[in-house]
């Protein structure tokens, strides 16, 4: 279990209610770090000035209210398993003696002495506003958080001894990584009359992610797996995205014997089959010829809630999209009696019937290899959430001593739009450094409630 501790000092100032700052001093102490890396310290500090108490200022049509403010600050993260500074017997190992097998205990997950905590660094600066009447409300800000020593757990070799039974590979601080971003708050609501009001937020986000630096003696880390035997299709890699997605560039399907033999060395290759790009030119298709493919990061994110209420009905719903990332498509199996995807029956069957779908076989092919052809837009728009609702009037209730009687139905995960091929855009581990990969994960259902709310 986990021991946790904390000194905290801090300091906050008001000036004739238009000029604040706030300062905080953080000591914080985890258990989950070895003796000489438990302790850490993170400062942060925060200004505003609300303009519109100026003089300047108060006395405009324009704004009911407009604030500007900044932050600048370090967060510390622990979220790592306990004692992993340090090896324990916690794990289980086969023994035979006497030819009789015996399960005994073993050296559970990897230690690492050196674990430490992960700091964020992170600078803001924003506006707050409010226009008509305070029924428009505005945030924008401008944000950097820069993570240093990034606490991941990657992918070891097996000669390590993390896959047996208890065991798992060791947490370690693995870089630092950069995300650099705008966001935008819209909100609004209005009385339209006694029976009608209306509300709807808006909020977007812009995000761009950067490997700045790879802790050790590699320039990457790899993550996630795809197929059996190949490499980690998932990387950490500096001037990259974190997780992005490494592997080989296709450049349509093989459709003749000709073009085979024309094309840079590719081992088994025969028309019908994808066409890898020889991306370093040397005439042979290798490891060296993958590249990046992709990343599961957002460029951006969307959010809409819109409601009404009118008399005695309401209604509320929220829609949310996301933009720009990619998603692996690593749920087919390749072996004999195995249902396929639909997109196999565009497959190509012969010359000019596709260049987009290599054909099906069970034979010796490279067409399993990782590469975009299993790659895919992740990007969708979904209605999250719908709901509708009536409220009983009140004289209807008094005879009853009831306060309020509510019915509602309401629908989750209503409509996706996609082009992914997949059950599910969302389905992902969640892991930096593998995310964004679709081991066929089971999809959002869709739900629908009926309920009633009673007040007395």
């Amino acid at each position: 279990m986990q021991d946790y501790f904390l000194i905290l000092a801090r300091v906050q100032y008001d000036y004739k209610g238009k000029y604040l700052f706030s300062g905080v001093m953080r000591r914080d102490g985890s258990t989950k770090f070895g003796p000489s890396n438990k302790f850490g310290y993170f400062p942060s500090a925060s200004a505003g000035w609300i303009v519109s108490e100026e003089s300047f200022l108060n006395e405009s049509n324009t704004f009911d209210f407009l604030k500007i403010r900044t932050s600048y600050g370090i967060l510390g993260n622990d979220r790592i398993p306990d004692f992993g500074f340090e090896s324990l017997l916690n794990g289980e190992g086969a023994y035979v003696f006497d030819d009789e097998l015996l399960i005994g205990t073993a050296i559970g997950g990897l230690s690492n002495p050196e674990i430490r905590w992960e700091k964020q660094y992170t600078f803001d600066i924003g506006l707050d506003a409010k226009f008509f009447d305070n029924k428009l409300d505005v945030s924008i800000d401008y944000f950097n958080r820069r993570t240093e020593d990034l606490l991941i757990t990657p992918q070891t070799s097996g000669i390590l001894g993390g896959s047996g039974p208890g065991s798992g590979a060791p947490t370690v601080n693995a870089g630092s990584v950069e995300n650099t971003g705008l966001e935008l708050s819209l909100s609004y609501r209005k009385t339209v009359s006694e029976d009608f009001k209306y509300n709807f937020s808006f909020n977007a986000t812009a995000l761009k992610n950067e490997v700045l630096e790879v802790n050790g003696e590699s320039s990457f880390l790899g993550g996630g797996s795809f197929g059996i035997g190949q490499e980690a299709p998932a990387r950490m890699e500096a001037g990259l995205p974190i997780g992005y997605f490494r592997g080989y560039q296709t450049d349509g399907v093989f459709q003749t014997q000709a073009e085979v033999d024309a094309h840079a060395l590719q081992s088994n290759a025969q028309p019908g089959d994808l066409r890898f790009k020889d991306t370093n030119g040397d005439g042979v298709i290798t490891n060296e010829d993958k590249t990046y493919l992709g990343d599961p990061i957002a460029d951006a994110t969307f959010g809409l809630n819109f409601g009404f209420t009118y008399k005695n009905f309401d209604f509320l719903a929220y829609v949310f999209s996301s933009v720009g990332n990619e998603i692996v498509r690593n749920y087919e199996r390749f072996q004999p009696l195995t249902n396929r995807s639909t997109i196999y029956l565009d497959r190509w069957t012969g010359p000019g019937t596709s260049n987009d779908t290599p054909r099906v076989t069970t034979g010796a092919t490279q067409n399993n290899q990782f590469s975009d052809f299993f790659v895919e837009d992740g990007s969708f728009v979904r209605l999250q959430n719908v709901q509708v609702g009536y409220t009983l009037s009140d004289t209807f209730l008094e005879d009853y001593k009831i306060n309020e009687l509510r019915f509602y139905v309401s629908a989750s995960n209503l409509v996706t739009l996609t082009k992914y091929t997949g059950y599910d855009p969302t389905g992902s581990t969640g892991q930096p450094i593998g995310g964004g990969i679709d081991y066929g994960f089971y999809p959002t259902p869709k739900t629908y409630l009926f309920g009633l709310q009673l007040k007395f």
